[in-house]
């Protein structure tokens, strides 16, 4: 599998940055905001969201596509208010075509978590069953982390009884849920060496919300789960004692399983060659992914055909983790696109590696060692996806580049065209909440909640 479109950053033309900023928005307390833009997002506008002025030109944006940040009504979304009903948002994710975003609220009995999906839903990507967007289900417990991948999503939920459990939905045809490739495997197999499941002949498997059922017999005592990242087929879990565990697709090394394997799992792998090296972060959204160690580490595996490794070289596959030579200085986040890597420090700069989102200007679409975006300073918060990337610095401020399309997914205002450094996009910065951003291929998601 490769990255979808990087290569067409070099053909089309470059618009002028966005002229307008942000606007101030009266909300009551205790309720939260969701902004929102790209595709499919149009239809859940807020009725006093003034639609921004688009500039098509010969690319008209596609049905329901939002090409600024646009105020989302949650009551249009989940079809009653929220805030009457004592829900505060907890979570949001967003994949390729699909995005979802969970309020949660307290209970007798623990917490009651609702979701609503937007999108895609082919393979019940969204939670549940249905045709037409959005999609609402309602879970017993509290979803603290979304993340997602072309047709599946995942979820950490915390229970009721204290527990932690990871809870998955949509195409499981690599084996990217983790649950077994049917419901017999899923009851018998073990997490044992000699019982992974290998999946050789993907079908279409389309699944409802479920729990990944196997993290049982792979957990230690007091060990969690705390942070999912989802490929494109893949998916990668992070655990509360820095253990790293993979499954789905598997064709470019994106799962680490081991020397000379390319092979996918339908149960969750353990990382090659990190068991003694405590992980602390994780990122992936197509093929490759990231890995930050609590001694400041980084590490790389997967596709890394456009040098996206940040090693000076591309290597077509990268099966076991590679340590990233990386001296920019102490690392505080890390993101993965499609043909391209970005590291932030601690100092707040972006340093910026591989093909097409570069953030450098349009005369500089390739590097195979990393550079520093000097358009931007002061960042606190990465993201990237596909073919484009998001930063938010201290003030709040938010800037977006990339290759754009007919969804509007830079969120610059523009129905079409490439942004080739970063630029500021119209949101106002007491509306942002970097722990609640997902930035998906055509879909953008931030929420905030609001003080009571």
């Amino acid at each position: 599998m490769r990255p979808l479109s990087c290569k067409r950053l070099l053909h089309c033309r470059t618009f002028q940055p966005f002229g307008r900023l942000h606007r101030a928005v009266q909300v009551r307390a205790g309720s939260s905001i969701v902004t929102a833009w790209g595709a499919y997002v149009g239809q859940f506008a807020s009725p006093s969201q003034k639609p921004a002025e688009i500039d098509s030109g010969a690319y008209p944006l596609e049905k329901y596509a939002c090409a600024a940040p646009t105020r989302l009504s949650l009551e249009k979304m989940f079809g009653f208010n929220l805030a009457d009903a004592g829900f505060d948002v907890t979570a949001v994710g967003a994949g390729v075509r699909h995005a979802i975003v969970s309020f949660c609220s307290p209970n007798k009995d623990g917490y009651t978590s609702v979701l609503a999906g937007i999108g895609l839903n082919r393979c019940h990507q969204l939670g549940a069953r249905g045709s037409t967007s959005p999609v609402v289900t309602r879970i017993a417990g509290k979803v603290n982390q979304i993340a997602c991948g072309r047709e599946h999503s995942a979820f950490i939920v915390k229970g009721s009884d204290g527990t932690t459990k990871v809870m998955v939905c949509g195409n499981n045809s690599y084996g990217q849920l983790g649950i077994g490739s049917n419901e017999q495997q899923q009851q018998q197999q073990s997490l044992s060496g000699a019982n992974r499941k290998r999946v050789d002949k993907p079908q279409l498997q389309a699944h409802v919300l479920q729990e990944i059922s196997a993290m049982e017999n792979i957990l230690i005592a007091g060990e969690i789960p705390v942070k999912l990242q989802c490929g494109m087929d893949h998916t990668v879990i992070l655990t509360s004692m820095g253990r790293v565990f993979t499954m789905g697709w598997g064709s470019d090394g994106q799962l680490g399983a081991g020397p000379k394997s390319t092979a996918s799992f339908d149960r969750p792998v353990q990382v090659f060659g990190l068991g003694n090296i405590p992980i602390t972060d994780i990122a992936s959204s197509t093929d490759f992914t990231l890995a930050l160690s609590t001694d400041n580490r980084l590490f790389y595996w997967g596709n890394a055909e456009y040098g996206q490794c940040m090693t000076g070289e591309k290597i077509d596959q990268v099966l076991v983790p590679i340590e990233v030579p990386f001296d920019g200085g102490r690392i505080a986040g890390i993101a993965a696109g499609g043909c391209h890597a970005l590291v932030l420090t601690v100092d707040g700069r972006v340093n910026t590696c591989g093909y097409g989102a570069l953030g450098l200007g349009s005369s500089t679409v390739s590097l195979l060692k990393t550079s520093v975006i000097q358009a931007i300073k002061d960042i606190v918060f990465i993201a990237a996806s596909t073919d484009r990337c998001l930063a938010v610095d201290s003030r709040g401020y938010v800037y977006s580049w990339g290759l754009g399309n007919r969804a509007g997914r830079l969120g610059t205002g523009l129905a079409f065209g490439n942004v080739h450094v970063p630029q500021r996009l119209d949101i106002d910065p007491a509306l942002v909440e970097p722990s609640l951003i997902a930035l998906g291929n055509d879909i953008a998601l931030m929420a905030k909640p609001i003080n009571k």
